[in-house]
C-alpha cells in the first residue's frame, strides 16, 4: 500500500513484534499503533525503519514495548515533519544527554510519559521552542527543573510530576504566557511560598488554568498570591507543609471548580468567601488545623459542589434544621467535625452521594429512619464513634451498599440481613443481640471483613458462614456464642485474621485450620477450648499472633511452634500446659512477646531465650503487626471508610493488665510467671537489650540476680518476686533509667539496697518485703556497714555506660573543687593588690556588722 497516509491500528488486539516493513509506506502521515487497552502486548527491539516515514506528522506507539529498542531516539529525530509524538508505558530507559542536531523542529506534543528514564532532563529539549504539551511525568527524572524553561514560550501544558525533582520551582515560569496546565505533584521540590508572588506575578498568572503541586515539600501561606491567579480552574496543594488561614482573596477566583488543599497545616477558620464560588464542584480541606463555627454563608452558592470534605479538622457546623443546601453532594467527608448533638437534618435532602462519613461527629440522637432510604449509588456509609441508637432494619438487604461502619454508638437489636454488594461490616461496640444467622442468610459472597466485636450476640457459630468464602478478617471477639469451631476452614483460601476471644467458646481446635495459609492473627483467648495444641496450627506459616491464653489447653508446649517463622507474639497464659519450656521457641528471629504465665511448667528456663533477635534491637521499625492485611484494606474509598483489623493484646506489664493497640509493634515483653521453674536465671538473657518487661515471679528459681541486669537498657518493668533467689541485688540494677515498677519481694536476697538514679525514685519498701537480710533506703532496717552506692563498685553488663558515668562523675567533682579552690585563691596568693583590696574589704564588712550589732547598757 505504497500511496497509504492514513494508519490506525489501535488497541486491535494484534500481538508481538512490529514488523519493520512499516517502514515501506514512505507517504504515511499518520500511524497510530496505541495499544493501551488490548489484551496482548506489541513489542520492537528496533525501530529504525520509522526513519523511512519523511512524511509522518502523528506517531502513537502508547504501550508498545520498546524495551530493547536503543535507537528510538534516533529514529524519531529524523522525522522533520513530526508534530504529535506518544511513547508512554513503552519502558524506555535511555534519553540522550547531548545531540549535536535536533530535527524536530515541528514538534507540538511530546508524551513519554510512564517509562522509565532515570537522569536529568536533558538540555536539548527545552531547544524545542514549538512545543505545546510536554508529557514527562510518572518516570524517575532527577535534580533541579532547569531555569531555561523560558526558551518553550509557546508551551500550554508541563507535566512533571511523580518524578524525583529536587530544588525550587524556577521563577522563569512566570515568562511562559501560555501555560494552562503546570503539573509538578509528588516531587520533592521545596521552598517558601513567599517566592510565589514573584513567580506569578508575569503573564503565566493570566493563562493559568490548572497548578497541581500535590505532595512535595513546599512551606509558607496561601496568602498574597493566590488572588494573581484569576483564570484557576484546578488548585492541588494537598500534601505539602502549608501553614496559616485560607485567604478570603480565593473567593475572588470565580473560575475554580476544584480545591485540594488536604494533608497541610493550615489553621485559623474558613473564609465565608468560599461560598462565593459559584463554580465550585470539589472541596477538600481534610486532614488539617482549620477550626471556627461553618452557617448556612459558606455554602450559600454552591450550587454544582459535588465533593466536600471537611474531615479531620475542629469544625463546629451551626446550620438551621430547615436549611435546604443548594447542592447534591456525591461526597460528604464530615469526619470530626462537631455535627450534633442532633442529627443533621439537611442531610435528607441528599439522594445521590455514594460515600458519607460522620464519624466522631458527637451526635447524640435516635437515628432518623429517612437515612435508611439510602442513596441507589451509595458505596460507604461510616457513622461510627457517635451515640447514636436505633436499630438497622430488615429492609437494609435491599440497598446497594458496600462499606458500612457502625461501630462505637448504642445500636441494638437484631443483626441485619446483609445485601449481596456488602463487602465491609462493622457493628463492633454496640448492644446487638440473637445469632449470627442473619448475617449470613444471603450468601454474602463479597464480604471480606466483618466486625461484630463486644456486642450481645448468643448462639453457635452457625455452618452458614462457610458461604462467605472470600472472608479475609472476621472478629466477634467479646460477645457471648457457645459451641465448638465450625470445620469449614478450608473454604476461606483468603483469611488472615480470626478473633474468636472473650467468648463461651469450647471443644478442640479444628484439624481444618492447616488449610488456612496465609492466616496472620488467631485469637482464640479466654473461651474453654480444650485438648491439646492442635498441630494443625504448624501448617499456618504465615501466623504472626498465636493468642490461646485462658483456656483449658493441656499437654506440653509442641516443638513445632518454633517452625513459624513469622511469629511476633505467642500467648499461652492461664491454659494447663506443662512439661519444659522446649528451647526451639527461641529460633522466632521476630518473636516480641512471650506470655507463658499461669500454666504448670516446670524445668529450667532455656539458655537459647538470649538469642530473641527482635528483643535484642533497642529500636524498632515503624510498621504495623500486620502488614500485609492492612495493605489489602487500604485500597479502599479514597480517605475514608475502613481502617481494618487493628491487631490488639491484653498484655500483663508493671502489675496491670493493659490492652495494646496502635503501639503494640513497639512492646517487647517475657512473661513466665507462676509456674514451676527452677535454676538459675540464664546470664544470656541480659542480651535482650530492647526489653521492656520481664516477669519471672511465683516460680521456683535459685541462684543470684545476674550481675548484667543493667544491659537491659529499656527494662520499664521488672518482677523477680516469690522466688528462692539470693545474694545482694546487682548495683548495676541502678543503671536502669526506665525502670518504673519492681518486685523482689518474698526471696533470700541480702545486703544494701543500691541507691541513685532511677531506684531512688522506688521508694515503696513492699517492693523488698520478705528479704529479711535486705538493709537501706525505703526499708526502715539500717545496715551495719553505712556505706553508700557511691562507695560501692557499681558493675554493670557488657557494653553498659554505667562505670564510665560514675568514673565522669568521680572526675567532674575532683576537678570541679580543684578549679573552684584555685579560681578563688590563687589570684589572692599571686597578686598583691587582690589580696589586699580582698581582705580590706572583708575588714570593712566586719566593721559594718559590728557596728550593727546592739550594745548592752
Amino acid at each position: 500500500m505504497a500511496e497509504l497516509r492514513y494508519l490506525n491500528l489501535s488497541n486491535a488486539g494484534f500481538s508481538g513484534r512490529i514488523p519493520h516493513q512499516l517502514g515501506n509506506l514512505s507517504n504515511l502521515e499518520y500511524l497510530d499503533l496505541n495499544s493501551f487497552h488490548s489484551l496482548y502486548d506489541l513489542n520492537a527491539d528496533s525501530i529504525r525503519w520509522l526513519s523511512n516515514l519523511a512524511s509522518l506528522r502523528y506517531l502513537d506507539m502508547t504501550r508498545v514495548t520498546l524495551a530493547k529498542a536503543s535507537d528510538w531516539f534516533h529514529a524519531v529525530n529524523a522525522l522533520p515533519s513530526l508534530s504529535v509524538l506518544h511513547l508512554p508505558f513503552c519502558r524506555l530507559s535511555n534519553i540522550p544527554a547531548a545531540i549535536s542536531h535536533v530535527n524536530l523542529s515541528s514538534l507540538a506534543t511530546l508524551d513519554l510519559s510512564n517509562n522509565e528514564f532515570d537522569s536529568r532532563l536533558p538540555e536539548w529539549l527545552f531547544n524545542i521552542s514549538s512545543l505545546i504539551e510536554l508529557h514527562l511525568q510518572v518516570n524517575h527524572f532527577h535534580g533541579s527543573i532547569p531555569d531555561v524553561l523560558n526558551n518553550m514560550a509557546s508551551l500550554e501544558v508541563l507535566q512533571l510530576g511523580i518524578n524525583d525533582f529536587v530544588g525550587s520551582i524556577p521563577s522563569t515560569i512566570k515568562y511562559l504566557c501560555n501555560l494552562r496546565i503546570l503539573d509538578l505533584s509528588s516531587n520533592k521540590i521545596d521552598g517558601e511560598l513567599m517566592v510565589f508572588p514573584e513567580i506569578f506575578s508575569g503573564c503565566v498568572r493570566e493563562s493559568l488554568e490548572v497548578l497541581n503541586l500535590r505532595s512535595n515539600k513546599l512551606k509558607g501561606k496561601l496568602a498574597g498570591w493566590l488572588g494573581l491567579l484569576k483564570r484557576l480552574i484546578i488548585l492541588d496543594l494537598s500534601e505539602n507543609l502549608l501553614y496559616g488561614p485560607i485567604p478570603a482573596s480565593i473567593g475572588e477566583l470565580s473560575a475554580l471548580k476544584t480545591i485540594f488543599l488536604d494533608r497541610n497545616q493550615l489553621n485559623g477558620t474558613l473564609p465565608v468567601s468560599i461560598g462565593q464560588l459559584q463554580k465550585l464542584q470539589l472541596f477538600d480541606v481534610s486532614l488539617n488545623s482549620l477550626e471556627g463555627l461553618l452557617t448556612e454563608h459558606h455554602f450559600v452558592n454552591l450550587s454544582r459542589l459535588e465533593d466536600l470534605s471537611l474531615a479531620s479538622n475542629h469544625f463546629v457546623l451551626n446550620i438551621s434544621s430547615e436549611w435546604v443546601p443548594p447542592f447534591q453532594l456525591r461526597l460528604i467527608g464530615l469526619r470530626s467535625c462537631q455535627l450534633g448533638p442532633k442529627f443533621p437534618a439537611w442531610l435528607q435532602t441528599q439522594k445521590d452521594y455514594w460515600a458519607m462519613d460522620l464519624s466522631h461527629g458527637g451526635i447524640a440522637d435516635i437515628l432518623p429512619d429517612w437515612l435508611w432510604d439510602l442513596s441507589h449509588q451509595i458505596v460507604l456509609l461510616d457513622l461510627s464513634y457517635n451515640q447514636l441508637d436505633g436499630k438497622v432494619p430488615a429492609s437494609l438487604r435491599f440497598a446497594s451498599i458496600s462499606i458500612l461502619i457502625l461501630s462505637s454508638n448504642n445500636f441494638d437489636g437484631p443483626l441485619p440481613p446483609l445485601p449481596s454488594s456488602m463487602e465491609y461490616l462493622d457493628l463492633s461496640n454496640n448492644s446487638f443481640s440473637g445469632d449470627l444467622l442473619p448475617i449470613f442468610a444471603g450468601e454474602p459472597l463479597l464480604l471480606s471483613n466483618l466486625f461484630l466485636s463486644n456486642n450481645l450476640i448468643n448462639g453457635t457459630i452457625p455452618e452458614s458462614i462457610c458461604t462467605a468464602s472470600g472472608l479475609v478478617a472476621i472478629d466477634l471477639s467479646g460477645n457471648l456464642l457457645s459451641g465448638g469451631l465450625p470445620q469449614c476452614w478450608a473454604e476461606f483460601p483468603s483469611l488472615m485474621v480470626i478473633d474468636l476471644s472473650n467468648n463461651n467458646l469450647s471443644g478442640s481446635i479444628p484439624s481444618t485450620m492447616r488449610s488456612l495459609t496465609v492466616l496472620q492473627a488467631l485469637h482464640l483467648g479466654n473461651n474453654s477450648f480444650y485438648g491439646e495444641l492442635s498441630e494443625s496450627l504448624k501448617h499456618c506459616k504465615s501466623l504472626v499472633t498465636l493468642d490461646l491464653g485462658g483456656n483449658r489447653l493441656s499437654g506440653m508446649i509442641p516443638t513445632w511452634i518454633g517452625t513459624l517463622p513469622f511469629l511476633k507474639i505467642l500467648r499461652l497464659r492461664s491454659n494447663n500446659l506443662a512439661g519444659d519450656i522446649p528451647s526451639e521457641l527461641a529460633h522466632f528471629p521476630s518473636l516480641q512477646i512471650l506470655d507463658l504465665a499461669e500454666n504448670s511448667l516446670s524445668g529450667s528456663i532455656p539458655q537459647s531465650f538470649g538469642n530473641f533477635a527482635a528483643m535484642v534491637l533497642a529500636q524498632k521499625a515503624n510498621e504495623s503487626m500486620l502488614d500485609s492485611y492492612q495493605s489489602s484494606v487500604q485500597s479502599s474509598v479514597d480517605d475514608y471508610g475502613p481502617m481494618g483489623y487493628i491487631e490488639n493484646l491484653l498484655v500483663v506489664i508493671k502489675g496491670r493488665e493493659l490492652e495494646y493497640s496502635k503501639n503494640l509493634q513497639y512492646v517487647t515483653s517475657i512473661d513466665i510467671s507462676n509456674n514451676k521453674l527452677a535454676g538459675e536465671i540464664p546470664p544470656e538473657l541480659m542480651n535482650l537489650h530492647g526489653l521492656h518487661s520481664l516477669n519471672m515471679s511465683a516460680n521456683h528459681l535459685t541462684g543470684m540476680i545476674p550481675d548484667g541486669i543493667g544491659g537491659v537498657r529499656l527494662l520499664e518493668s521488672l518482677d523477680l518476686s516469690r522466688n528462692n533467689l539470693t545474694g545482694p541485688i546487682p548495683t548495676s540494677m541502678s543503671a536502669l533509667t526506665s525502670l518504673s515498677h519492681l518486685n523482689l519481694s518474698y526471696n533470700n536476697l541480702s545486703g544494701r539496697i543500691p541507691s541513685g538514679y532511677q531506684l531512688q525514685t522506688l521508694d515503696d519498701p513492699s517492693i523488698y518485703m520478705g528479704n529479711p537480710e535486705l538493709c537501706g533506703f525505703p526499708l526502715d532496717r539500717t545496715c551495719l556497714d553505712n556505706r553508700t552506692l557511691n562507695d560501692q563498685n557499681v558493675t554493670c553488663g557488657d557494653g553498659d555506660e554505667c562505670g564510665i558515668e560514675m568514673l565522669s562523675f568521680y572526675i567532674g567533682t575532683i576537678l570541679g573543687f580543684v578549679i573552684g579552690f584555685w579560681a578563688i585563691c590563687g589570684p589572692l596568693l599571686f597578686n598583691i593588690t587582690w589580696r589586699r583590696k580582698y581582705f580590706q574589704f572583708i575588714d570593712r564588712m566586719n566593721n559594718r556588722l559590728m557596728a550593727c550589732v546592739p550594745r548592752k547598757i
